[in-house]
């Protein structure tokens, strides 16, 4: 038997588990993030297919976390309604569920609190927190019911597939919203004025997306002002 005694080391044992577990959380989140950029370049070309292909040309991956805000703002009213079963069931599941201790439940938590608490102050939504705050009272009821009841099991379920819940209300606002993510602009050029949306800047030339959903490239100099 050899004097030297195998040694192990816990960082290479852990590596293959590791990596497995990286891939699997990196897989769907990159998954969802494809169906989640088709159908936002879809939704504001007016599901054309000819200006869904212009669109996405302006688009590059340094605009992922513009593209995802800039869509929630965009269609803050059904935003909106989908907090109203989306944040008690988050509120739900930090409480009572052990999921409730992973940081992105928390963190998703977090977010859709301040985004409730922004878009009641910004808009005067007097009924989006009172809705929110009943639908969390109805799943507390739900909750004090036999495990046997169907109910409570249909709770249970959604509290455990809380990510799943969350990631298809975003991208159910991804598939329906069709204003763009940039603000709309008054744009004027040496042949008029055009009410439209800038997706990009490039060197000489403006994209620009229109309000009937039509795409349109400009000579930089032909711009007169932008409001």
């Amino acid at each position: 038997m050899s004097a030297h005694a195998k040694t192990t080391n816990p960082d290479s044992d852990d590596s293959p588990g590791t990596a497995a577990r990286f891939a699997g959380a990196v897989a769907p989140a990159a998954a969802w993030a494809f169906v989640f950029l088709l159908l936002r370049i879809l939704a504001v070309s007016g599901y054309d297919w000819n200006t869904a292909f212009a669109v996405s040309t302006t688009i590059s991956f340094s605009d992922g976390l513009a593209l995802l805000v800039g869509t929630l703002m965009a269609g803050y009213l059904l935003v909106a309604i989908l907090l109203i079963g989306v944040l008690p069931l988050l509120v739900a599941t930090l409480v009572w569920s052990s999921r409730g201790r992973q940081a992105v439940v928390v963190l998703s938590t977090v977010l859709a609190a301040v985004t409730m608490i922004a878009l009641t102050v910004s808009f005067q939504i007097v009924w989006l927190p009172i809705s929110a705050a009943a639908v969390f009272g109805m799943f507390a009821l739900i909750r004090i019911l036999p495990e046997e009841s169907s109910m409570r099991r249909i709770f249970s379920s959604a509290m455990t597939s809380v990510g799943w819940v969350t990631g298809v209300a975003v991208l159910f606002v991804a598939a329906l919203v069709q204003t763009p993510w940039v603000p709309e602009e008054q744009i004027g050029t040496t042949d008029g004025t055009i009410t439209g949306y800038v997706l990009s800047v490039d060197s000489g030339f403006v994209n620009i997306l229109t309000e009937d959903h039509t795409f349109m490239i400009l000579i930089s100099g032909d711009i007169t002002s932008r409001d």
